[in-house]
């Protein structure tokens, strides 16, 4: 079977999360609850200890954390645009690990980086995201580019548990403290009860089971094809926005949307 569906599975489950964010009264909440949640699954499935482990951990943790600062600056569409600059990131870093960017990972990384520029370009032409949001879209992309280049160095050598349900328990080492002046905060019921509903649906759908699946995937594919296939996942996004929230995306968005489908045909042919 082609190792690419894991991502391609794995992308869907997490086009999920700006829903889930929506309908959260609070984000922070949401993000304690998600990483307490898939730290103590984490310990009960997979007590590691390696190095693997706690640095894709601290490294998951510091995405979460940063992507919910994306999206409060950015707003949810744009922040999953901009994170979709990882397949440059990624890529770049892979090169210290011996990969080599074959003419197909290429074409699609240029597919996918003129698709974020659409997507970027439609933003500001609607005043829908500032400088700063732009700006911390792009800083999410680049965790995002180191997370799946440290994946990629650590499962190609056999150690995808490790890096998956294994670096779980680590992931609160770093966001406890980026969220701590949260917990003196005080919440109404409405707040707690739609925020740990989502943050609990985030833990299982949108991390623990889609990670452990893209940690499948890049044990057979490179780091800058497995970047490029999980970009489908605004298309996925778009269609839940469309389905549940009726939001109809522009001609530039579908344009990017079709590029993005295009990028993926295109390491789909030449991983298979």
């Amino acid at each position: 079977m082609w190792s690419g569906i894991y991502v391609v599975v794995a992308s869907m489950l997490w086009s999920t999360i700006g829903v889930a964010t929506l309908l959260s009264s609070d984000v922070i909440l949401m993000l304690l609850v998600r990483s307490t949640i898939v730290a103590l699954i984490g310990l009960l499935m997979c007590r590691s200890r390696s190095k693997a482990s706690l640095v894709v951990g601290l490294i998951l943790g510091i995405l979460f954390t940063s992507y919910v600062v994306s999206i409060t600056l950015a707003g949810v569409g744009p922040a999953a645009y901009l994170l979709y600059t990882a397949p440059i990131w990624s890529s770049v870093m892979a090169l210290r690990y011996g990969e080599r960017v074959g003419k197909y990972d290429f074409l699609g990384m240029v597919l996918v980086v003129v698709a974020v520029v659409l997507m970027t370009y439609d933003s500001v032409v609607n005043h829908t995201v500032s400088l700063y949001g732009i700006v911390s879209g792009l800083t999410s992309g680049f965790i995002y580019g180191l997370y799946i280049s440290v994946v990629r160095y650590y499962s190609s050598r056999g150690l995808d548990k490790e890096v998956s349900i294994g670096a779980m328990p680590y992931i609160p080492l770093t966001v406890y403290p980026l969220t701590l002046y949260y917990v003196f905060r005080g919440f109404t019921p409405g707040n707690i009860y739609s925020s740990v509903i989502a943050g609990t649906y985030l833990a299982i759908f949108c991390t623990l089971i889609p990670y452990r699946l893209f940690t499948m995937g890049t044990r057979r594919l490179s780091a800058s094809t497995a970047s490029v296939i999980a970009t489908i996942e605004p298309v996925f996004a778009s269609i839940w926005d469309y389905l549940i929230f009726s939001k109809i995306p522009t001609t530039t968005l579908l344009t990017a949307y079709v590029l993005m489908v295009v990028a993926l045909i295109t390491v789909s042919v030449k991983s298979r």
